[in-house]
């Protein structure tokens, strides 16, 4: 009878034992599914935000380059027009030698005008003096030679007076040539002078706009810059709490051991592209630590699990893209980075060879391939210690 109550007793602490692992395991999983969420959602949030401002920023330096290439071409065309300026500045100095030359020329003609106009004047006086006294004029003559003389240089007077004439209305036509060319000269100064005016306002005002828009473009991608800056913090911080949560999941998962052993090669293909350690990014150019290794295969590619475990992450993580993390248990971990599309979910236990996802480009990638890594505690090691 004692046996029997022994029996039953053990039996109900053996499926107290059993519920009450079943139910942490339900817990564990209830709160690791809740936390992963509430990190996942705060993550997709971040990185919409920080998608956004990085869109808006290849938007303001496109902008920012059209402007500067406006500004460029502004320039070329100030630096055109200050060698038409000069030109033109060339002109309106041998112009203003013109005006100076017709001005003296003119000033010339009219010294010679008043002097004729002096001269005959001087002559039609004596003409009239003795146009009424011709014949006192003639009586006052001692010979008929004298006469002679005398009407001879009268002749010659009026001759004279005729070349006077002559020459004064020859000096007015010129003087109104020369009154015309520098009228023509000086039109053609002002219309250099109101083309060079209109030409300099224009370019520095259009310069001055441009100016101001590459000013205004520069603040817009400073402010975005910081924005993103800003963002990518918090994703780090982010991502750094998930890594956290994640090998903090690795450590309370009592259900699974690590029996030891190789790991599946994680993909058909057996190229590699990039080892494990020290390496130049390929998009960065600098000098980083390479987690994993790389293994080049087609678009589309299956991936294998690794090894048996349970799936820990199953989601888009930052520069890996869409991510795949398997526990295997006593802190060992695989990671399947870059995927197209991933077909298992967080919580899900797989088994060794079993289909997760298939190769992609997604995340901080050049091509198509699977970046494959192998973590103890959450570090990092080299895979193949373990393929």
């Amino acid at each position: 009878m004692e046996n029997n109550k022994l029996k039953v007793k053990i039996k109900n602490i053996f499926y107290l034992f059993f519920f009450i692992l079943i139910f942490s395991f339900i817990i564990i999983n209830i709160s690791f599914s809740k936390d992963i969420n509430e990190i996942r959602k705060e993550l997709n949030l971040i990185n919409k935000k920080l998608k956004e401002s990085k869109k808006r920023l290849y938007y303001q330096n496109l902008a920012k380059k059209d402007i500067e290439k406006q500004l460029n071409e502004t320039w070329a065309k100030i630096i055109e027009y200050e060698a038409k300026i000069n030109n033109i500045n060339k002109k309106i100095k041998n112009i203003n030698n013109k005006i100076k030359i017709y001005e003296t020329k003119i000033s010339k003609n009219r010294e010679k005008i008043e002097d004729i106009q002096t001269l005959i004047d001087a002559k039609l006086n004596i003409a009239l003096k003795y146009s009424g006294n011709w014949i006192f004029f003639a009586f006052s003559i001692s010979s008929a030679d004298t006469l002679l003389d005398a009407f001879y240089l009268i002749k010659k007077t009026i001759v004279v007076d005729v070349k006077l004439v002559r020459s004064l209305s020859k000096e007015y036509l010129e003087l109104q040539q020369n009154m015309k060319l520098l009228n023509e000269e000086q039109i053609k100064l002002a219309n250099y002078k109101n083309k060079l005016s209109y030409e300099r306002k224009y370019y520095n005002s259009l310069l001055s706009k441009r100016r101001e828009l590459l000013a205004k473009y520069s603040q817009e991608i400073s402010k975005t810059k910081q924005d993103i800056d800003y963002y990518e913090d918090i994703q780090k911080e982010k991502y750094e709490e998930l890594q956290r949560f994640i090998v903090k999941t690795q450590s309370l998962n009592r259900n699974l051991r690590y029996t030891g052993g190789r790991f599946l090669w994680p993909t058909t293909s057996n190229l590699i592209t990039s080892y494990f350690g020290y390496r130049v990014h390929p998009i960065y150019g600098t000098t980083r630590f390479h987690s994993g290794i790389d293994i080049g295969a087609h678009y589309g590619a299956p991936i294998y699990a690794a090894e048996n475990g349970q799936v820990i992450f199953a989601s888009w993580y930052g520069g890996y893209g869409y991510c795949i993390i398997i526990d295997h248990g006593d802190g060992v971990s695989t990671l399947y980075a870059h995927c197209s599309s991933i077909i298992v979910k967080a919580g899900q236990y797989v088994s060794k060879g079993q289909v997760i996802g298939y190769v992609g480009s997604t995340g901080n990638s050049t091509g198509p391939h699977l970046h494959f890594e192998v973590r103890i505690n959450g570090n990092p090691v080299n895979p193949f210690n373990y393929l």
